[in-house]
């Protein structure tokens, strides 16, 4: 693990802020089609340390907390949140269903006009 250096823990609550402000600027309303949380605090990071308040070794310390930090919360959702979890499996059994569905009647007009061509 990098050491931090001597410094006041401001600064580093400041960037650490700073940077979940990035990320939360770059999932709003995004022109990247695709953006993953790694990309997100990777240009979170670029940004930060532009501002020259925190070192290159600081930034990478900073965002493995940012990382443990988001792992935690989503393990803490999982974990409490039987209810979103218990609508969460319905909703995916409603389009589980109607993907079935879809196959099925697209399976069936092809069954019916391969036995009208035979």
């Amino acid at each position: 693990m990098i050491q931090l250096q001597k410094k006041s823990a401001n600064h580093l609550i400041t960037a650490y802020n700073q940077m979940i402000q990035e990320m939360q600027n770059i999932f709003k309303p995004s022109d990247l089609p695709y953006v993953t949380l790694q990309k997100a605090l990777d240009v979170s990071k670029r940004q930060v340390l532009r501002n020259g308040q925190v070192s290159a070794e600081e930034i990478y310390e900073i965002g493995e907390y940012i990382k443990r930090d988001i792992n935690d919360a989503a393990e803490y959702m999982m974990e409490n949140s039987a209810d979103f979890f218990d609508w969460l499996s319905l909703d995916i059994e409603i389009i589980e269903r109607k993907v079935i569905n879809t196959f099925l009647s697209v399976a069936d007009i092809t069954r019916q006009e391969l036995e009208q061509f035979r």
